[in-house]
């Protein structure tokens, strides 16, 4: 309703909400597109007569992921209601006294439902370069690459080095920036579909905290380069690292993401040169990309201006860096208490001049 706009305020660190009148399932579950895609090209890439039948197949397999995911959280939301009433916050929350309706049970103005998408990049990534490795080079069939990742690349180390060679998100490329789109739209879009049993929407977002090294634990190598059992990306943005073009180019593949169909939040993680903030010269080029970014569509980035020469000093001394706080995804965080896997990422995040 119009007359609650005003009241509009993030929950936590993303988490879209109304003030006093809401209630939100935050991060109720997670949808891990890098898992999804292994599952489809162990069944599909072989076979694969073109590249548009094999992004239509894991399409397919994302919309069955997606209609399992919302049926669980309906489930999970109703047992709730069952079980878990809220007493306190169905006196305080809006409509929930004037609808007789408790607020688990949906008595709230306003219900949503936070999902959270990890592995976009890597999604992005890996689909490009079978594009270009598999349908449009032919450098390699979809066994051989098939067979790279499930020995992890040893002994493929040259069509690895290829594949780092592909073109990949966050260059400001516009082949690999319309597949981003197309995916994106493809995936948030189907959400809409979809119910919660509370009532309201599933909004969904990324903001993966340090989930996104748990995240890679359990799966495969994949064919853009990571390897097996390494993190996914951090964000909505690029993995980390593989964003070469600069801090402008990042971001304006960013906003080909469809941001406006992601309320739940799209997180971006960014770091800067500490010289971006050494005249006022630089901190208004500094300002004005930020504000471009808001005013083409992009929802949050988180900032770091670290020196590397301090984090890698960190990694071999952390007596020496007991204050040290890093911007992680969504939150910061003591650098000391990040595992070896989250802070070799920070280390891997491109540092923008």
């Amino acid at each position: 309703q119009d007359e609650d706009l005003v009241d509009f305020a993030f929950g936590g660190c993303t988490e879209t909400m109304v003030h006093g009148k809401s209630n939100v399932g935050s991060l109720d579950a997670g949808l891990n597109l890098v898992g999804i895609l292994t599952e489809t090209l162990d069944r599909e890439l072989i076979g694969a007569e073109s590249f548009d039948a094999l992004l239509a197949a894991y399409t397919d397999d994302v919309r069955d992921a997606i209609a399992l995911l919302a049926d669980s959280v309906s489930r999970d939301q109703e047992l709730k209601a069952q079980h878990q009433p809220q007493p306190m916050r169905s006196l305080l929350i809006d409509n929930c006294i004037d609808a007789g309706q408790e607020y688990n049970a949906g008595g709230a103005r306003y219900n949503w439902s936070v999902i959270n998408v990890g592995g976009m990049a890597n999604a992005v990534d890996s689909l490009s370069a079978i594009r270009t490795l598999v349908f449009e080079m032919g450098e390699v069939s979809g066994a051989e690459l098939l067979a790279a990742m499930r020995q992890d690349f040893v002994g493929y180390e040259v069509l690895l080095k290829q594949i780092q060679g592909c073109p990949r998100f966050g260059n400001d490329r516009p082949d690999v920036d319309a597949l981003a789109a197309e995916l994106s739209e493809s995936v948030f879009k189907e959400f809409q579909r979809y119910a919660p049993w509370r009532g309201g929407k599933f909004l969904p977002g990324c903001l993966m905290f340090v989930t996104y090294a748990r995240a890679g634990e359990g799966v495969m190598a994949t064919p853009d380069g990571r390897l097996a059992g390494e993190p996914i990306a951090d964000s909505a943005g690029p993995v980390q690292g593989r964003d070469r073009s600069g801090p402008t180019a990042m971001l304006n593949s960013v906003t080909r993401l469809a941001q406006e169909l992601a309320p739940g939040t799209l997180v971006v993680n960014a770091r800067f040169a500490r010289s971006m903030l050494d005249s006022s010269e630089q901190r208004s080029r500094l300002k004005g990309l930020i504000r471009t970014y808001f005013q083409n569509g992009g929802m949050q980035i988180q900032i770091n201006v670290v020196d590397q020469t301090v984090l890698k000093d960190a990694i071999v001394h952390p007596e020496r860096h007991e204050d040290l706080i890093v911007r992680i995804g969504g939150y910061s965080e003591y650098f000391n208490r990040l595992s070896p896997a989250l802070k070799a990422s920070v280390l891997e995040r491109t540092e923008h001049t």
